[in-house]
């Protein structure tokens, strides 16, 4: 009898601990994008699709290709893989406003991947860029405009959210006290605004131009935590007029990664001599050696770019509001079932001394089933995106329009460089947008 119950227990406990993972091995992928290699590492993406799109989701593979196929120079394609990104996430989001509590505070693993705010807000970028490479000014301003809006919309949301949870947990007899949550800092882009500016100057509308202009001095001013760093001072000559004849050269600039999900566990204590694991997500940053970026053209203009945007401190910053939203949906749920597993056992102990006997193995057994997967079941959702940069750098020159060469150095801390993206013959006009990009995945 012993021998079939520890049998029987081992069982449940394989049960319990045996699960879907949401994590992939796409390392050869990332190999070639660190290497430069865009062209196959987007092949390598599509070759795993099936699986990411099984294991992750199709925003994530949406974000991923979509990231990835810009790179190549297929700007219309790229808009179509991250417009399909951007309309699950909405989607995603809709669903979850209208969903009861019960399936609110479920555990996001059990649920499809409905992408972050962070990767919300920079798909309009992106998007702007690309239309902007396709020389589609205007529908590049209505997406920058999304980007913003869906930026001051950003605390608002977690707001209701936390304030849905925290009255659930009080209904429940759950202490409070446990419902500390982060308020982002975040509310509007210097990067958003500027190309903003840029595409305005390009298409004639003076009045956003202004606006953009004024707003990326003020989010500096009002978000000093996610902006640590220097104004870039190229944005004292945009204020001034073109000298007659003369056209404005623009270059963005992007390096390293986003930050990834890790899981971060906790014990927390949820009832008398009872504790229970929580697992909730959380950003880590990850490390680049670029330091400096140098601008080369062919006819000896040399210009340095400066850091415009951390888009690493704005993706940990915003979802702070979300991993503190997710861990007190972990606690209020192993509440919970703590409080599920205390009355088991309460009226197991009952039935016992009623009639005069001990709980039974059974009982005993499925007690402690119980216990173990109060304890086993919470595991954090690392699903993210793999293709965010970590920084944006801006920089410009006034010079002739022409045909111009250009040579993008990224350059460590010691002035090596580590990178050097090359551009041929792109063209500088007098009128329209004059706004080139570089990347380096390091």
């Amino acid at each position: 009898m012993k021998k079939f119950t520890f049998q029987l227990m081992l069982v449940c406990i394989l049960v319990l601990t045996t699960g879907c993972s949401s994590v992939i091995d796409i390392s050869n992928t990332q190999n070639l994008y660190r290497s430069g290699n865009f062209n196959s590492a987007y092949e390598s993406l599509l070759a795993k699709q099936d699986m990411i799109i099984k294991s992750q989701g199709l925003i994530v593979m949406g974000l991923d290709a979509g990231l990835l196929s810009r790179l190549n120079g297929e700007y219309k394609h790229s808009n179509e893989l991250l417009s399909d990104a951007e309309r699950r996430i909405q989607e995603a989001y809709t669903e979850s406003l209208t969903a009861n509590i019960s399936s609110f505070i479920v555990n996001d693993n059990t649920k499809a991947y409905q992408g972050e705010d962070y990767e919300d807000i920079y798909i309009n970028v992106f998007k702007a860029l690309n239309y902007i490479h396709l020389e589609q000014g205007e529908s590049a301003l209505v997406e920058l405009r999304r980007s913003i809006e869906k930026q001051s919309l950003l605390k608002q949301k977690y707001e209701q959210q936390t304030r849905k949870v925290i009255d659930y947990a009080e209904k429940q007899g759950i202490d409070k006290a446990t419902s500390n949550t982060y308020s982002s800092s975040f509310s509007s882009s210097a990067l958003a605004n500027y190309l903003t500016m840029v595409a305005a100057r390009g298409i004639g509308d003076s009045n956003t131009f202004s606006y953009a202009l004024d707003q990326i001095s003020r989010s500096f001013a009002t978000q000093e935590k996610l902006y640590p760093f220097p104004l870039p001072s190229s944005l004292q000559q945009e204020q001034m007029k073109l000298p007659e004849g003369k056209a404005r050269l623009h270059v963005v600039a992007f390096n390293g990664l986003a930050p990834e999900k890790k899981e971060a566990v906790e014990s927390i204590y949820v009832s008398r001599n009872n504790y229970a694991k929580i697992a909730y997500p959380i950003l880590v940053g990850r490390h680049s050696e670029v330091q400096s970026i140098k601008v080369t053209l062919d006819d000896g203009t040399s210009f340095f770019l400066e850091k415009l945007e951390s888009i690493s401190g704005i993706a940990i910053d915003t979802f702070k509001a979300k991993s503190d939203l997710t861990r007190l949906k972990a606690i209020t749920r192993s509440m919970i079932k703590a409080i599920g597993i205390a009355i088991y056992d309460g009226v197991a102990e009952e039935k016992a001394q009623k009639n005069n006997t001990t709980v039974s193995v059974a009982e005993e057994l499925l007690g402690w089933v119980f216990k173990i997967a109060s304890n086993v079941s919470e595991s954090a959702d690392v699903r993210s995106s793999h293709f965010l940069p970590s920084t944006a750098w801006v920089g410009a020159t006034t010079l002739n329009p022409g045909v111009y060469d250009m040579k993008i150095e990224f350059r460590n801390n010691s002035g090596r460089t580590l990178h050097t993206q090359h551009i041929s013959r792109y063209e500088v006009t007098e009128s329209g947008i004059n706004l080139n990009e570089a990347i380096c995945p390091l």
